[in-house]
């Protein structure tokens, strides 16, 4: 890579406020890496803006914002969870008629919540928080943490799977070390997941339509 450095300017709409500290780290972790190994010229990647609006608000607040954010960064991200995908797949959609300098817009959806992908290193949890109860884990593999029980209810849920594994840690939200395990998790496990594989194969998309890739 020659020349000066290129921002890489990224937003993130995302669902709920505890999916906020991991998502917006992950995001600046793995674009750092992707432009580090192969952006065509050296690029700096600026801290994620995130918007006041969720993207569960209604659609046309919704799109509002979202048009707002594209006139000011370059990549925009929307997340939901699984079962709301299709709500941010017509967010981009009908962000696609933008003009060229306008951000692209990229589907963030972990399979099931935000959580499957927290859990998916389980030796980022031990390094994170020593005291982690990895005997409550019960995965024999990164992508299991996507075919987790969907039922709220029933323990193999991924929030319950979470919540058993920091029992024993100081605070008692998993969400307070959200931040923290975006810092340590593997992005090379991460990448074993197919909702992962999915959010990076589009990223690339995106980058290499702005011309970063």
């Amino acid at each position: 890579m020659t020349g000066r450095y290129r921002p890489l300017i990224p937003a993130l709409i995302v669902e709920g406020p505890s999916d906020e500290p991991f998502l917006r780290q992950l995001i600046q972790r793995q674009l750092e890496e992707t432009v580090a190994d192969r952006a065509l010229r050296a690029t700096f990647v600026t801290p994620c803006e995130i918007s006041p609006v969720r993207s569960t608000a209604q659609f046309p607040v919704l799109l509002a914002e979202a048009r707002r954010l594209a006139d000011r960064c370059d990549l925009l991200f929307v997340h939901r969870d699984h079962k709301e995908g299709a709500e941010a797949d017509r967010l981009v959609d009908e962000l696609s008629g933008l003009p060229a300098s306008a951000a692209m817009a990229v589907v963030l959806v972990p399979r099931l919540m935000t959580e499957s992908w927290v859990l998916a290193d389980r030796e980022a949890l031990r390094r994170v928080q020593p005291t982690a109860d990895l005997d409550a884990y019960p995965y024999s593999q990164p992508a299991d943490v996507e075919s987790a029980n969907p039922s709220p209810a029933h323990p193999g849920h991924p929030k319950k799977v979470l919540e058993a594994v920091l029992s024993r840690a100081r605070r008692r939200e998993p969400a307070d070390y959200f931040e923290r395990l975006a810092d340590a998790v593997d992005l090379a496990v991460l990448a074993k997941l197919p909702s992962y594989q999915r959010w990076l194969a589009d990223t690339d998309e995106a980058l290499k339509r702005k011309k970063y890739l």
